[in-house]
């Protein structure tokens, strides 16, 4: 196990003493124009106000309006299988046209031939993003692996062969409405294995796992945080199942719906759990005690995307600290991977959690289909 500060090699966030540099030069906006599209994969609000930045932006440097920004608002398990859909005819000519080829040749023609509905997918869990990375539908870019950014935002991109870029972290945790405990007059939760407890029965939200990141990140969680391998984690998953109340799309739903007291407890992620709580809601955060993942927020240009210079400008917009501020400033309270934006109100909270080594086996495509595969044949089905 490892705490947020070791896992942020040795940078704890509690202290941790802001560079001193002015914004970045955003003269790379210059020139960008016509259309992007992207798919964002976080809350409406902060999605809106990131694109409506960058567009604001994009017209300042140029000094007129002739760039328009849009995006689509998905989860991200439905994000990414939105994408590899919409590319099957281009991956299928690709494999005819490109198929001889390596190295920067292959990338060159599978530019040419990928045919991308959307430029740029970002935010949301990382293990739908890795996954896909076998799916090649993300296309190289240099993001930042310098001192400009935290260790785990460099790792992302180093991992995927700069095929993805890491914006925030976020640990996985449950929302529990304190109201409800007084009323039902059942202790709180403080260990996974507890969810499994009777009292419990029908008081528990969590997203579905063919829809969700979030909840792939719960099932990754249970399958490592149990002594006894993953044969003790499918134990847990089946005595959780029985106490869900219901399997919602979106993975934040959970801790929205326990925050607003129709439900006694909601897996989701501690920052959104913190945000509903500073808005003054009766809900307290629990980071269970066998453990927990952390996400990592990332973005990646999609191949063949129709406007590229857009897309990389996006993308590299999203690393300024202005940008990644907007995220607290609306309420998406994840640790930033600039070293220069603000630690979010609240996220001090979270400093001393303990936090699972992750398995990179459970970001292997093949592994989470055969994960929710058994899940959706094997323990949805189980009556609750």
């Amino acid at each position: 196990m490892k705490s947020i500060c070791k896992i942020m090699f040795a940078t704890c966030l509690a202290g941790l003493a802001l560079a001193a540099s002015a914004e970045g030069d955003m003269s790379y906006l210059k020139d960008v124009k016509g259309e992007m599209t992207a798919y964002c994969s976080n809350e409406p609000e902060p999605c809106d106000a990131v694109m409506k930045a960058f567009n604001a932006a994009v017209a300042k440097v140029n000094g007129k309006d002739n760039f328009t920004g849009k995006q689509i608002r998905l989860s991200t398990s439905e994000m990414i299988s939105r994408v590899k859909s919409e590319l099957e005819k281009s991956k299928a000519a690709a494999k005819r046209k490109c198929g001889d080829l390596v190295g920067d040749k292959a990338e060159q023609c599978k530019e040419k031939v990928y045919k991308s509905k959307v430029d740029i997918a970002y935010y949301g869990t990382d293990d739908p993003y890795k996954a896909a990375l076998e799916d090649d539908i993300f296309a190289q870019h240099d993001y930042p692996m310098d001192s400009s950014v935290k260790p785990w935002s460099a790792a992302i991109a180093k991992s995927s062969g700069n095929r993805l870029g890491g914006l925030y972290l976020g640990v996985l945790g449950l929302g529990v409405n304190t109201e409800l405990l007084t009323k039902y007059g059942v202790e709180k939760p403080v260990c996974w294995k507890d969810l499994e407890k009777p009292e419990y029965k029908g008081r528990i939200v969590m997203a579905n796992w063919n829809t969700s990141g979030t909840a792939y990140k719960f099932a990754a969680t249970i399958l490592q945080a149990y002594p006894g391998g993953e044969a003790a984690g499918w134990d847990a998953v089946r005595g959780v199942h029985k106490n869900i109340a219901q399997y919602t799309k979106s993975g934040s739903k959970g801790g929205k719906m326990a925050a607003r007291g129709e439900t006694l407890i909601g897996v989701s992620f501690g920052h959104d759990i913190i945000n509903l709580k500073q808005k003054g809601f009766p809900i307290d955060l629990v980071v269970p005690c066998e453990g927990t993942l952390f996400e990592i927020g990332p973005v990646g240009i999609i191949r063949g995307a129709k406007n590229r210079n857009a897309a990389e400008a996006f993308a590299k917009f999203l690393y300024e600290p202005s940008t990644q501020n907007i995220l607290a400033e609306h309420g998406a309270l994840q640790f930033p991977s600039n070293v220069n934006s603000k630690l979010p109100k609240g996220a001090e909270t979270l400093t001393d959690v303990k936090l699972i080594d992750p398995d990179p086996r459970y970001s292997g495509k093949k592994v989470k289909s055969d994960i929710i595969k058994k899940w959706t044949e094997e323990v949805f089905p189980l009556p609750r």
